[in-house]
């Protein structure tokens, strides 16, 4: 199997993993991996008074893995240049980026899954600076 097809098949893997919330809905964390996204306690509280079902359950997985599944399609479709992002000045134009297969191990560079934790301040400050 191809690179691509095999990266494309671990996506589904991963959708489907990180879909499967019902645990998480049934017994809320008091605390998250990353905090920023910790739940108040009136949000646990909330939760906690529902009466999920296996049938509710099983919607609301399906919800939030059509809605994963769409956060990666627009993802590729940057990635593509497909879509555009929120460009800076209107003079700058965006053609996608390019993943390549790693022939053999490369040296140190800035990896995207390290970047995408601390981009998240930046979005936020620029998404907050127009409210």
């Amino acid at each position: 199997m191809d690179s691509k097809q095999l990266f494309l098949r671990e996506i589904h893997n991963i959708i489907k993993e990180y879909s499967a919330i019902g645990e998480q809905l049934k017994q809320p964390p008091k605390e998250l991996p990353w905090e920023e996204f910790n739940l108040t306690k009136d949000e646990i509280n909330s939760l906690e008074t529902q009466k999920f079902t296996d049938e509710s359950i099983s919607a609301i997985e399906k919800i939030v893995r059509d809605s994963i599944m769409g956060a990666f399609h627009s993802a590729f479709c940057l990635l593509d240049g497909v879509s555009d992002p929120v460009l800076e000045n209107d003079d700058d134009m965006w053609f996608g980026l390019k993943l390549v297969e790693k022939q053999e191990e490369e040296d140190e560079e800035d990896f995207l899954h390290d970047e995408l934790y601390s981009s998240y301040w930046d979005w936020r400050e620029s998404n907050n600076k127009n409210k």
